[in-house]
């Protein structure tokens, strides 16, 4: 019995076997916990479907974490199959590429890094409110990489 055994997850920003979050996930499966995943969009449904699998969830779900909405769906989706929530994990990064080539100087914009900070760093805020009434009394964990 490993020491999340009976312990929930929810891992948003999967899109690869070779992330951090398939480390995470993979270590907390291993670990006894149950998962579930998001993803961006139908390009990566099937890839995130697939690894999903692979660590025995079929909870798989879309989430831009750029609409307040689709992340509030997620939490209602997760109600339908789970009565709480222990632990998220937030993998989510992005910045435009225009904004990551050449000399930053010369390319940042003010609309670029709004744009990366909303989808890096407030998205992880924003998850965290709309699972805060699964996440209460658990004794929860909130992670962000």
């Amino acid at each position: 019995m490993g020491f999340l055994q009976g312990k929930r997850a929810l891992i948003v920003g999967l899109a690869s076997n070779r992330s951090i979050a398939s480390g995470i996930a993979r270590a907390m499966r291993r670990e006894g916990a149950e998962l579930a995943f998001t993803y961006q969009n139908e390009k990566l449904e099937s890839r995130v479907a697939k690894m999903a699998a692979e660590l025995d969830s079929e909870i798989v779900v879309p989430c831009d974490v750029s609409s307040d909405e689709e992340i509030n769906n997620v939490f209602d989706q997760l109600d339908n199959f789970w009565d709480g929530l222990d632990i998220i994990v937030h993998s989510v990064a992005f910045a435009p590429r225009n904004e990551l080539e050449g000399d930053y100087l010369d390319n940042v914009t003010r609309e670029g890094f709004r744009t990366a900070h909303e989808i890096s760093s407030y998205s992880f805020a924003a998850l965290a409110k709309a699972g805060l009434n699964m996440m209460e009394g658990r004794n929860g964990a909130l992670l962000t990489l």
